[in-house]
């Protein structure tokens, strides 16, 4: 018998900058994924993601619009929430644009 493979969901994501605007907190909703079946690789201006659940697969890559630091990225992960903490490689405060 050939094996189904099994159908492949994009994760719901939301990225803020934390507290302190040196970096970034993205939180990422893998229900269903148990932590041992999470694949996280982080890039300086993104980052993929592969998780497995029971009947399905999360698999995925975003895009940052800020630089980080890849190697000093601390994920934790918690009833199926994935939380990543990232330190931006430069400070992300731009020129303040007076709005007319």
């Amino acid at each position: 018998m050939a094996r189904k493979e099994k159908q492949v969901k994009v994760p719901l994501i939301n990225v803020n900058h934390n507290d302190d605007d040196t970096g970034l907190v993205i939180t990422v909703d893998l229900a269903g994924a148990p932590k041992e079946s999470v694949d996280l690789d982080m890039g300086e201006r993104g980052f993929c993601l592969k998780a497995d659940a029971e009947n399905f697969r999360y698999d995925n890559c975003f895009m940052l619009a800020h630089e980080v630091k890849p190697k000093e990225t601390r994920a934790k992960f918690n009833s199926g929430l994935l939380t990543i903490r990232v330190p931006f490689k430069e400070t992300s405060r731009g020129f303040k644009v007076a709005i007319e």
